[in-house]
């Protein structure tokens, strides 16, 4: 029988565009559908995994637990804690401020993962990169890189930086493809702000992008009241239609085996976009 093979799916966008609240929201709604999940916070911030592990910080990110400790197969487990339904978080962590390239603390981070197995070892069915969006830095796209994540999500919104990042991840992905990766994108989160004409613009955006709308998610008051009591919606609020809007995007992501290759735009279109839909405004 052949060994089974965990899907690893990268969440990119912008900073401060929500990318850590939607992965929570998404391993939470995931780990209730039964999967085993496994969420990887790329970001020296080491916060991604805090709402699913009642808002603490993971103690051992792997970049500052190697650094003091050396790393092999035994201690990388003191860098993994179990969070809500069984969801294993990890961070990748980073140097001080100034102190060092953060994209290669991402990029180590993730070699030790998988030179020790940890997918096979823990039966991982998916894995969620929460991954931030500088991708200029060859580590902070390692999640796209052979033999890491092969599908890539991109959450949006209608601002201009937000398309801007969009498209510069775009443009990753076609970089590491040509490269020799199986790295796709497979939709488009659009994370609303309430600016004018959003969802006209990132629709826009995307049909000439070559990448589909696969979730809208409106602004959410019960977000801040979750992570204020240190978790997710699916978690604190699990009745509400917050919730169960999560559990359709979890849904959405498990069923969902489309793979795009996008077509990036010049700077100058995007601001002739941004233009035309009044985004400046």
């Amino acid at each position: 029988m052949a060994e089974k093979k965990a899907r690893q799916i990268a969440i990119y966008g912008k900073g401060s565009i929500g990318k850590s609240t939607i992965s929570c929201n998404l391993s939470a709604a995931l780990a209730d559908m039964g999967y085993k999940v496994m969420q990887v916070g790329c970001s020296p911030k080491a916060d991604s995994t805090a709402f699913l592990q009642n808002g603490e910080m993971t103690e051992n990110p792997i970049l500052e637990y190697s650094r003091a400790n050396g790393m092999d197969a035994d201690k990388i487990e003191n860098c993994i804690t179990e969070g809500y339904k069984g969801v294993l978080c990890a961070e990748s962590g980073g140097p001080d401020p100034g102190a060092g390239c953060a994209g290669r603390g991402v990029a180590m981070a993730l070699d030790y993962l998988r030179k020790y197995e940890i997918y096979a070892k823990h039966d991982i069915d998916i894995v969620i990169y929460d991954s931030i969006a500088d991708v200029v830095c060859g580590g902070f796209g390692q999640p796209m890189k052979a033999g890491y994540a092969e599908e890539v999500y991109l959450v949006t919104s209608g601002e201009l930086m937000s398309t801007y990042s969009s498209n510069n991840i775009c443009s990753a992905i076609n970089t590491v493809a040509a490269a020799g990766a199986n790295t796709r994108a497979c939709g488009f989160l659009v994370n609303l702000r309430g600016v004018d004409n959003e969802v006209e613009l990132v629709t826009d955006f995307s049909n000439k992008i070559g990448v589909p709308i696969m979730g809208i998610i409106p602004r959410m008051e019960k977000v801040q009241r979750a992570e204020a009591r240190g978790g997710t919606i699916v978690e604190k609020f699990p009745d509400s239609p917050e919730a169960q809007l999560y559990r359709d995007l979890a849904k959405m992501v498990v069923e969902n085996k489309n793979k795009y290759m996008p077509t990036p735009m010049s700077l100058e279109d995007i601001i002739a976009l941004a233009r035309v839909h009044e985004a400046f405004e």
